[in-house]
């Protein structure tokens, strides 16, 4: 091979290269998350996470199931976040046991719309700390849906709570 071909091939995998990190860091994944990931407060005390979503596109729908240490914690009350409802009329639905020590949540739009793209908070839960201990606050069976209903790919970040 001569000099030009060496470095036409070299400048080649140069750009497929520059190429695939660029569209690696522009298509980031949409994730479902807890914030914040980590928290501590003593007994007696009560403290807020939130339920959030990043790069997302085209979201109309989801649902999750959250649970925790129930000898530890105790959910207070859930309340929707303003991410889906910047699109439109929603119906928000949720369930709280505190024995088990689980909630599970529902939230989609009122009649067909476009989804909402972007990041935001989906809900906020407040819990109440009845014991010391530890425990993950574990998402789990999330799901989350776009117009056309059809599954959107995410990863899932859990949080941990600690007196």
């Amino acid at each position: 091979m001569n000099k030009k071909a060496i470095i036409a091939v070299i400048s080649l995998i140069a750009v497929v290269i520059i190429v695939f990190l660029a569209y690696m860091l522009l298509n980031k994944p949409a994730s479902l998350y807890i914030d914040p990931q980590t928290i501590s407060r003593p007994v007696g005390q009560d403290f807020t996470i939130g339920i959030n979503v990043s790069n997302i596109g085209d979201l109309v729908g989801w649902q999750l199931r959250l649970r925790w240490n129930a000898t530890v914690l105790d959910a207070i009350n859930i309340t929707e976040g303003s991410f889906l409802k910047q699109g439109g009329e929603t119906l928000f639905v949720s369930k709280i046991n505190n024995t088990a020590g689980y909630i599970v949540i529902d939230c989609t739009f009122l009649g067909e719309l476009p989804g909402v793209s972007g990041s935001g908070q989906l809900a906020t839960i407040k819990f109440h700390v009845k014991a010391e201990g530890a425990c993950y606050l574990d998402l789990y069976d999330t799901i989350l849906l776009n117009s056309s209903e059809q599954t959107i790919t995410h990863s899932v970040r859990d949080g941990y709570f600690s007196t």
